[in-house]
């Protein structure tokens, strides 16, 4: 989950090749908001919504956040075939961003025809080779930035039947233990695979009911945050841990005072809870973490479906219920709402 450089879309075709590396994905039926700062002129924030979410109120919390970015203008790009649809969420869009005093700037219409300024009083599509052939899709390329073809692409891949029950059955087994047996190396398990010195289906299912205990979540938390002591990661997984240190912890991660970047502890991390949910794809503690740190990377929605594949497992989940919440209300990762006020 490396971060994505700062780039420079200068045209239209730029943007649409731009909004594919942003969001992570290819987007259909939907609506995205471009924003575009008002000091700078560069690309701000990008939201995304369903088609058929779009609705005055839904419009209405997307303006919101794209004018507390800092937003003088904004770009709007509806992907979808029909027009009559796109009219639709254009003009619930247009009229919230205006309520903002947000300008829209262009709209464009992205369909299999091609891409189509819905501005314009004849409706002219230009082919989407334009998009693809743009400087900045050539930049992108050079860069190694390739986004996947669908939403589905944007979580882990399940690993094979026969793995998965491999790492089932590890998890069994080391769920007939008692509470103290599962949870006394179960940080100690967690850090040797992290550095990759074991791994394999039956730790990764060990892993998974390990996680189980939210002591042991915690600590899985802490040790990915940076400037977390590992005595006090030590301590939590534990158990005796003062209730402030993941309280710290999770300020590092959402409140916009003290946020910090993901650093390499987060990303080995993020690669081993992806491990886990590929061999158990039920555990709702290792999904509940994997979104989280796709939602720290600033990847909205591989963190919302990571949320859904938790809730799925386990309806009544609270840190999956916490952090799907904000989600949906479109709240940033502290780093970046830091840093937006920084500039």
């Amino acid at each position: 989950m490396a971060q994505q450089p700062q780039i420079r879309a200068r045209s239209i075709a730029d943007l649409l090749a731009y909004i594919p590396a942003r969001i992570g994905y290819a987007p259909t039926e939907s609506l995205v908001v471009v924003g575009r700062r008002s000091t700078t002129g560069q690309v701000g924030l990008v939201a995304r919504a369903d088609l058929s979410d779009v609705t005055p109120e839904t419009a209405d919390m997307l303006a919101v956040h794209i004018a507390n970015d800092r937003a003088a203008s904004a770009v709007l790009a509806l992907y979808t075939d029909d027009r009559q649809e796109a009219d639709r969420a254009l003009a619930s869009m247009t009229e919230a961003l205006h309520g903002q005093a947000v300008d829209v700037q262009d709209a464009v219409q992205v369909s299999a025809a091609g891409y189509v300024d819905m501005h314009a009083p004849l409706a002219v599509a230009r082919p989407l080779a334009d998009v693809t052939a743009s400087v900045l899709a050539a930049e992108m390329v050079a860069l190694g930035i390739a986004p996947v073809r669908d939403r589905a692409g944007l979580l882990p891949a399940e690993a094979t039947p026969e793995a998965q029950a491999t790492a089932r059955r590890a998890a069994e087994k080391h769920a007939a233990k008692s509470a103290d047996e599962q949870t006394t190396h179960a940080l100690a398990t967690w850090r040797l695979a992290l550095t990759g010195l074991v791994g394999g289906p039956g730790i990764y299912g060990e892993l998974a009911q390990m996680l189980t205990h939210t002591k042991v979540r915690d600590a899985a938390l802490l040790s990915m945050v940076p400037g977390i002591d590992p005595d006090t990661v030590t301590e939590t997984a534990a158990g005796n841990a003062p209730d402030e240190a993941t309280g710290r912890a999770v300020a590092a991660i959402v409140d916009p005072k003290v946020g910090e970047r993901p650093g390499h502890a987060a990303d080995a991390a993020a690669d081993l809870l992806a491990q886990i949910v590929a061999h158990v794809p039920t555990s709702a503690p290792a999904w509940t973490l994997w979104g989280l740190v796709a939602w720290w990377h600033g990847q909205s929605p591989a963190a919302g479906d990571a949320f859904a594949r938790a809730l799925r497992s386990d309806e009544s989940y609270r840190l999956a219920l916490l952090l799907n919440t904000a989600i949906q209300v479109g709240v940033p990762p502290a780093w970046v709402a830091r840093e937006r006020d920084a500039h």
